[in-house]
């Protein structure tokens, strides 16, 4: 009768200790969203967020499968990712976790991947400490 009620409760235990380690690893919920239209990413644009001044920028070309560097100035930021995504369509994983320097510059090599479809037409969202700045642009050819 033991071994019966063992393999009664047993999945239920799965399924809560599965629950919970989801729960836990779950990204957090953004504080603050916004979109910051930008002419030139590579001059940089300057939003404020959360209450901080915050200055996003790209440096070199944005051509897919090559590197270029995303860098943000964000004082008093503890985490600071990118994420690259088109409207409307999956582009895989593509999370990039920005580190400072030490001019306190937030800075990640990143390489946007190929769009079969031949769209350039991009948007960077960059979370700095749970609150998002979608920046779009579009990338060379």
């Amino acid at each position: 009768m033991k071994m019966k009620a063992l393999w009664t409760v047993l999945p239920l235990l799965i399924i809560g200790l599965a629950a919970v380690v989801l729960w836990r690893g779950g990204e957090d919920v953004p504080t603050a969203t916004l979109t910051l239209p930008c002419a030139d990413l590579v001059a940089g644009c300057h939003t404020r967020l959360l209450g901080h001044e915050v200055s996003i920028g790209l440096s070199g070309p944005v051509k897919p499968l090559q590197p270029f560097q995303v860098w943000v100035k964000a004082a008093g930021a503890r985490k600071v990712q990118a994420r690259f995504t088109m409207e409307g369509m999956d582009m895989g994983f593509n999370l990039y976790t920005l580190r400072a320097d030490g001019d306190g510059v937030f800075r990640a090599r990143v390489t946007l991947p190929i769009c079969v479809s031949g769209r350039r037409h991009w948007v960077m969202a960059v979370e700095i400490d749970g609150a998002v700045a979608k920046v779009p642009f579009s990338s060379d050819l």
